[in-house]
């Protein structure tokens, strides 16, 4: 009964989203933010104490509350046709010929990022958690992460999935800056002791491919590519991991209220 409920939820939101002005929507999912943040004490006092120990003012939860919300409205504009890929101003910057590893962050808007790179000719197989909600996962998150072309392979078991693509010079795309279980290592993001998985510092010793840390951040105008530079090459696993972590660490500074702020990433 709850499974259908949700889906009967999602379906509605996403026929409200075709149908909304844009503003509207943004509003909607702004006013739904602030709901949360006020009735959620557990999670707004996580997202208050992660700021304080990365050294900004509290007061940036809510903002960074909006900001999420602004992200779930531009995945429904995404699913429905509506988003305007023509806002985004750079552009993907391949260095050489070589099948790439995107490497991203929850922050700005990730899934608007994975689809501008598909449909701008660089389609990537990416990670993603299978849903409770199987009728959801099935008839619409299935459908919109794969919409320009990225194929979808769920977290378990995806190592060897991500082996076998590389080794047909596919694409890969990764978020990997949540906390990491047992199979995690232990480094540090804003100076506090976090685990993070090797995963792409594995996959890069493996393979011969181009690193590509690139994020897509939201500004007034619209949206912006930044693409970092990495080379790693003499660095073992921790290292290599480090630095990534450290290059992801050096975005969110430009931008703190559009990165995560409500998961608990320092938990060990």
């Amino acid at each position: 009964m709850r499974e259908k409920f949700e889906y009967w939820l999602a379906k509605s939101l996403i026929g409200l989203s075709k149908v909304l002005p844009k503003k509207a929507l943004y509003a909607l999912f702004i006013g739904l933010a602030d709901i949360l943040y006020l009735v959620d004490k557990n999670r707004r006092q996580l997202t208050q104490d992660n700021l304080l120990k990365a050294g900004y003012s509290k007061n940036l939860a809510r903002k960074s509350y909006h900001e999420i919300a602004k992200t779930l409205a531009e995945i429904l504009l995404l699913y429905t046709g509506r988003f305007d890929f023509s806002t985004i101003e750079g552009e993907f910057t391949p260095k050489i010929d070589k099948p790439k590893i995107f490497i991203t962050a929850h922050f700005g808007n990730w899934e608007a990022l994975a689809h501008y790179l598909a449909r701008n000719g660089y389609p990537m197989v990416v990670v993603g958690r299978e849903g409770n909600n199987k009728l959801i996962e099935k008839n619409i998150t299935t459908h919109f992460r794969t919409k320009y072309g990225n194929r979808l392979v769920y977290k378990i078991g995806a190592m060897r999935k991500l082996i076998v693509a590389l080794k047909n010079r596919e694409n890969i795309g990764l978020l990997i800056d949540q906390k990491a279980g047992r199979d995690g290592i232990e480094t540090t993001f804003f100076n506090r002791v976090c685990k993070t998985v090797p995963t792409v510092a594995m996959l890069a010793k493996k393979f011969d491919v181009e690193i590509v840390p690139i994020f897509l951040v939201r500004t007034s105008k619209g949206f912006k590519i930044i693409q970092k530079d990495f080379a790693c090459k003499e660095c073992d696993t921790k290292e290599f991991t480090q630095k990534l972590n450290d290059i992801f660490e050096e975005v969110v500074r430009m931008y703190p209220e559009q990165w995560f702020w409500m998961h608990n990433r320092w938990r060990v």
